[in-house]
């Protein structure tokens, strides 16, 4: 088994950083923010993983850890922006300048409690990535006078089987564009884009 270093972690990282592309609107749609796509996912994932496991073991207590997970973050809601995954680099590449933080508590003893729940937030924050695409796409093809007929039919209505025959019947009544165009900004969208 080799050793891996920090800077080949980096170095791997400045070549997914070279496969991230921006993915222009398709014909039609209007876009408010900026989409990117990775040219491959599962190269990001493994990276990402690596470099989670190699600072945790390296830097244990030091905060690039959190930083770095934030910026995870942020990427993936940001659509794979490359300006977040130069921060990502930067993080990583602090860690190479100033490898060892100094420790100011001396022998005091901790007696705290740290309890880590990542699974569940990770969990969350995939359903609520999901539900802000879903949103946002329906959003970037509705004007506001259709999103509050929408919202009425929903609040009208308590019974679901009526309210997805209404919602069917009045979406249509919008045109038969906006239903496709719907399907086609949440397919293309970097996140599903890439596992589809």
């Amino acid at each position: 088994m080799t050793t891996i270093t920090l800077e080949e972690l980096i170095d791997e990282g400045k070549e997914i950083r070279k496969g991230i592309s921006f993915v222009p609107a398709p014909d039609g749609v209007w876009r408010t923010y900026s989409v990117y796509h990775l040219k491959s996912t599962s190269e990001y994932e493994v990276w990402k993983n690596k470099t989670l496991r190699f600072l945790s073991t390296q830097f244990p207590e030091d905060r690039c850890i959190s930083d770095f997970e934030k910026a995870i973050e942020e990427f993936t809601k940001s659509r794979c922006s490359p300006d977040v995954f130069n921060k990502m680099i930067g993080i990583m590449e602090s860690c190479v300048c100033i490898p060892t933080v100094s420790s100011i508590q001396g022998n005091k003893l901790d007696k705290s409690i740290n309890i880590n729940v990542n699974q569940s937030q990770t969990q969350s924050q995939q359903q609520s990535l999901a539900l802000d695409i879903f949103i946002e796409a329906i959003k970037d093809e509705l004007t506001g006078k259709q999103q509050k007929e929408i919202k009425e039919i929903i609040t009208n209505e308590p019974n679901p089987i009526q309210a997805k025959t209404k919602l069917i019947d009045k979406i249509k009544s919008f045109g038969s564009d906006i239903a496709s165009n719907i399907i086609a900004n949440i397919i293309t969208n970097p996140t599903i884009f890439g596992n589809f």
